[in-house]
């Protein structure tokens, strides 16, 4: 049996279906993550768990014990939410401490605990800080350190780092990862984001209108769409008709929609090496814009009625495409994948 087990949940707030009989299973130690556009109702599932809401139908069981009619402070589990949600009037310490200050904790016991904490979380020197002093990434660990100080079953994690810039959130995806590791907790965590969700889960649920349209690794998500839906959220995919392939490329492929990787299309001017030219589908067109994105390069190409979108590292051996350059692309035969 599975360490977090939810069945057929469902909830509704007066016409609207926010969870639409959501099943799934969750191993002990496990990283998960619930991706979806706003409204999808990940965070509606997350607030579940955590017993902030209640279920219309369904059960959600952790090792085996039924908490779904459990108020939140039987569930022992922990939350951590975008806004920082910190004692204004706290030290940092004091904050770590709060919740188990309300276990009635010897003193020892809990400045044991909150300093192993502190060290963990690399804010060692700033216990008597209090959240006005502290950066946004130093106010977001310290409401981490304060979920998991406490030694949930569960730890969740609402859109905790969305309201940090770049460079800190990458930083704190890498740490939040970490921590996850050494202290081998189960931690579900809700992002619209898909490169975060990539980079941190050991496996990805996506979810659309209430429901899971797709689970797995992030690489599987990644390298096979299972619909539309996943293939144009995920990896910015170029979405394609047969009836639009087999315009722009005069080869005939079975009906269906098409799911093509932006990064897997070779662009050539007229230089095609002969190896390649009898190989995969062959498209004219022309560049209609750039962007550069960090170490990536986009390019919009127009062929007939056709919009496709490719990608290629930023490097300086690779010439910059002109807007307005025609080129012929090649796309690989085997990236071309039929959604179901």
């Amino acid at each position: 049996m599975s360490y977090v087990q939810i069945e057929q949940a469902s909830k509704k707030y007066t016409d609207t279906t926010v969870l639409n009989q959501v099943s799934l299973a969750i191993e002990k130690g496990e990283f998960i993550t619930l991706l979806g556009p706003s409204g999808c109702g990940k965070s509606t599932l997350l607030r579940c768990i955590a017993g902030l809401e209640t279920l219309d139908n369904g059960s959600i069981k952790v090792n085996g014990k039924e908490i779904s009619h459990f108020p939140p402070q039987r569930r022992s589990v922990g939350m951590v939410f975008q806004s920082y949600a910190l004692f204004p009037n706290m030290t940092v310490f004091d904050n770590i401490a709060f919740g188990l200050k309300m276990h009635k904790l010897e003193k020892q016991v809990i400045d044991r605990k909150v300093n192993d904490v502190i060290k963990l979380i690399h804010l060692s020197g700033k216990e008597s800080s209090y959240p006005h002093q502290l950066s946004g990434g130093q106010q977001q660990r310290v409401a981490l350190a304060r979920a998991i100080v406490t030694e949930p079953d569960i730890l969740l994690l609402d859109e905790p780092l969305s309201a940090l810039d770049a460079k800190i959130r990458k930083n704190l995806q890498v740490e939040l990862r970490n921590i996850q590791k050494k202290l081998k907790i189960t931690m579900i965590f809700v992002t619209h984001d898909q490169e975060e969700a990539m980079t941190i889960s050991d496996r990805i649920f996506v979810m659309d209108q209430g429901v899971i349209v797709q689970s797995g690794k992030p690489e599987e998500i990644y390298d096979r769409p299972q619909n539309e839906f996943v293939a144009r959220f995920i990896g910015s995919y170029n979405v394609l008709t047969h009836e639009d392939i087999n315009r722009i490329t005069g080869e005939t492929l079975m009906p269906g929609v098409y799911a093509i990787r932006p990064e897997v299309i070779e662009l050539f001017d007229e230089n095609i090496p002969s190896e390649l030219k009898t190989t995969g589908f062959w498209i004219k067109g022309a560049v209609m814009n750039k962007s550069v994105r960090g170490n990536v390069r986009r390019y919009e190409i127009q062929s007939d009625t056709v919009t496709l979108y490719v990608d290629e590292l930023n490097v300086s051996q690779t010439p910059h495409l002109s807007e307005g350059t025609f080129i012929q692309a090649l796309i690989p035969e085997k990236e071309c994948l039929l959604l179901g």
